[in-house]
């Protein structure tokens, strides 16, 4: 028999097959597509061509009812769907409740898929959505208050002439603490931007992690606490109740930490347009938008071969001002190992050999200290915490000591300790990625694996249910289509 006259129906059976999984929904990573079994389709033998015309309609018509079921076994997993590797994003929609849309655009429960800035916010659950404990603080006052402008006017340099105002963003981080000490040793004040839930690395008011302390820290060596957002995210491109949200939660974060929240603030990625409202939003909230004019570019060149370059930017620009009548607010991010052990203290020499002297942002615009923060005294946050009794009687738990000689593990913890916040695999101190990455001693420090651009590490500790990457999602989807395309025109030709 000619084989040439079905071929068209071949064909048909399999675009109408392709068009439906890869146009109008792919099939959700790790769901296999119920494949219609050989028994379903009735085979005539070449020995019966009287039957023909009636098997070809056969044919059609089991073709076409597979086909439909499909179709709607897809759209009933479109509307309801339980996978945690599912699309999302704006040609897709929200994930599952519970479930964070990653930046590649796929849900899931790691901390890849939940770590904000790069969670979509508009299609899942991520870190963004947290929120810290006690009262919102929408219910203080913010008047504007002394000769500094609050938005929607930006700042960009000092008033003060012969002072340098060092600034940090993204932290605290695992780095902070060593900058702390850096900064201490040259009694050298400086402002810290502070973020609150970035890139994986937990709310900076969780008493399980070393964040509380560091910030209460920066507030008694004589630092300025400024803030960065709660998540990092651009406030130019969210709506304004995102906005409000951005901030109020960093405040109350804050709050729980020191008691009161900044009067200062830095929109992250220094992204503030007149046009999206966001100028005149923080003036609202009574805030100073603080900018810079040097900016060191750290996040660039956090390498050790390439960390010159943020120096060369610091002294040329230094270099071009006379410190008789010139002043200079420098951004920096203590995110990056390379800021921290290499950059700042070049800073400083600098700042010292060339006639600067190191302020933090309120002093160099001559804002007295207690304009700096709104205080908030209607929640204790950890401060009574610490001393609340257990209800439920002690814990038979020995209690951690901090080290004093560098080594970690067992009942020493590297959290508290000089020598850096993370234990390594071989029980010592540190902040390097040796101490930090595979191998840390979690029971004993602060752990991480891998260091984004745009910030502290993440660690990938829940990959989600299916333990792939979301890469190769597309590829399983592309997969499962082309097979059960292949195995229908195999079934036609067989019978042919």
């Amino acid at each position: 028999m000619r084989l040439d006259r079905f071929l068209p129906l071949v064909l048909l059976i399999g675009i109408t097959h392709c068009f439906f999984f890869e146009v109008v929904n792919p099939s959700p990573a790790g769901i296999a597509l119920e494949q219609p079994e050989a028994s379903t389709w009735p085979v005539q033998p070449e020995s019966a061509p009287q039957g023909q015309s009636e098997a070809v309609s056969t044919i059609e018509e089991s073709a076409t009812a597979v086909l439909e079921a499909q179709i709607e076994n897809i759209q009933a997993r479109h509307d309801v769907t339980q996978n945690l590797d599912y699309k999302c994003g704006p040609k897709w929609g929200k994930c599952p409740m519970g479930t964070c849309c990653s930046s590649s655009g796929y849900c899931g429960t790691s901390k890849l898929h939940c770590r904000s800035p790069d969670c979509l916010i508009d299609f899942g659950t991520c870190d963004a959505h947290r929120v810290p404990k006690g009262p919102p603080t929408s219910e203080i006052l913010r008047p504007h208050i002394g000769q500094v402008p609050y938005g929607p006017q930006e700042i960009r340099s000092c008033t003060v002439p012969g002072t340098v105002a060092l600034t940090f963003d993204d932290g605290p981080t695992r780095y902070t603490g060593e900058l702390l000490d850096l900064l201490d040793k040259y009694e050298a004040p400086a402002t810290f931007f502070i973020t609150g839930v970035n890139n994986g690395k937990g709310q900076i008011d969780d008493l399980s992690l070393p964040w509380a302390p560091l910030i209460e820290r920066m507030l008694l060596s004589g630092h300025q606490i400024a803030s960065h957002t709660w998540s990092h995210e651009d406030l130019s491109k969210i709506s304004p109740t995102q906005r409000r949200e951005q901030m109020e939660k960093n405040e109350g974060a804050l709050r729980n930490i020191i008691g009161s929240f900044p009067t200062y603030m830095r929109p992250p990625y220094s992204s503030c347009l007149a046009d999206s409202g966001c100028r005149e939003a923080m003036g609202d909230m009574g805030y100073h938008i603080i900018l810079y004019d040097i900016d060191t570019d750290d996040w660039k060149n956090d390498n050790p071969s390439l960390i010159q370059r943020s120096k060369d930017l610091f002294d040329h620009a230094l270099s071009s001002g006379n410190p008789a009548t010139k002043s200079w607010i420098v951004i920096g991010h203590d995110a990056h190992e390379q800021t921290v052990h290499n950059l700042t203290e070049h800073m400083l020499r600098t700042i010292s050999r060339l006639g600067y002297r190191p302020v933090t942002i309120g002093d160099c615009l001559q804002d007295p200290r207690d304009n700096w923060y709104r205080i908030d005294n209607r929640w204790p946050g950890h401060k009574n915490k610490k001393n609340t009794p257990n209800k439920k009687g002690p814990k038979k738990v020995v209690p951690q000591q901090v080290s004093v000689d560098g080594t970690c593990g067992a009942n020493y913890t590297c959290l508290g300790s000089r020598f850096g916040l993370c234990c390594s695999s071989v029980h010592l101190c540190g902040n390097s990625t040796l101490h930090c990455g595979v191998g840390c001693l979690r029971d004993s420090g602060y752990c991480t694996v891998e260091a984004p651009s745009n910030g502290d590490a993440w660690d990938p500790k829940s990959p989600g249910r299916s333990g792939k990457s979301e890469g190769e999602s597309e590829f399983r989807t592309v997969g499962t289509a082309a097979a059960t395309s292949l195995f229908l025109a195999l079934v036609v030709a067989v019978w042919m």
